[in-house]
């Protein structure tokens, strides 16, 4: 599989990659993911994909409530490299592997849940594979099976588009269409994320099989701590079904 049209050079930054790593215990799970996954994934010893897992935030999180039967997948082989040596740190090792979430490798109907946790679907850079990634985890997901990913939802009242400076110097990265993101992350990193409307993300979902079960507003519906809020600003969950 050729990972280079999807992958992100920020994310094989070592500086990017120790800054995930050190939130896998300062940060852990949300409040509101820890709500969500427990509500939605109800069986621990049910078989889970976690997508774009990064170092391993969720994954390890997981683990820790009991869910035994994990994989986990990232595009970026040092966000992958780091979280293979974390988990030697704990009893239940979750499997790491290298992966685009739009060419998996997985037989259909392998997985119950699957999870895309921290924006990482709009971070795609491209929207023919964010739709791929989306038909692939419903392919891989067993019938009835769940999938839950978050999201910024985009508002044109205030949105503002990146400024041409960032422009001609993110060239990694093309505006194929209004709201693709393109900015300087916290390490001033060029990175990438498509903003969807509301109406947009619901046109989107519709392209695929999945039923939509529950759209839910971060900061409208949980209250998160303030070292939650610095690492991410409001999201909503997209809670699916297949």
């Amino acid at each position: 599989m050729n990972f280079k049209d999807n992958n992100k050079s920020v994310f094989e930054n070592d500086q990017t990659v120790v800054r995930y790593a050190k939130s896998n215990s300062s940060i852990g799970l949300w409040k509101s993911e820890e709500h969500i996954l427990s509500k939605y994934f109800i069986n621990k010893d049910f078989k889970l994909l976690d997508v774009g897992c990064g170092t391993g935030r969720t994954t390890f999180a997981l683990v820790e409530k009991g869910y035994n039967d994990i994989i986990g997948v990232d595009i970026s082989k040092n966000m992958i490299d780091t979280a293979k040596y974390l988990s030697e740190n704990y009893e239940t090792k979750p499997i790491f592997e290298v992966a685009d979430a739009s060419n998996l490798r997985y037989e259909d109907n392998t997985f119950h849940y699957a999870l895309f946790s921290f924006n990482g679907w709009p971070g795609i850079p491209n929207e023919s594979s964010r739709i791929k990634s989306l038909n692939e985890i419903y392919r891989v997901l067993k019938p009835e099976g769940i999938f839950i990913f978050s999201t910024i939802l985009r508002n044109d009242e205030n949105y503002i588009k990146p400024s041409s400076d960032v422009i001609q110097k993110c060239t990694e990265f093309n505006i194929e269409k209004y709201g693709d993101h393109i900015f300087l992350n916290e390490d001033n990193l060029c990175d990438f994320m498509h903003l969807y409307t509301y109406d947009e993300l619901i046109e989107i979902l519709h392209q695929t099989n999945f039923k939509i079960i529950e759209i839910i507003d971060r900061d409208k519906n949980f209250i998160e701590s303030f070292k939650v809020k610095e690492f991410a600003n409001n999201t909503h969950f997209i809670i699916l079904k297949k």
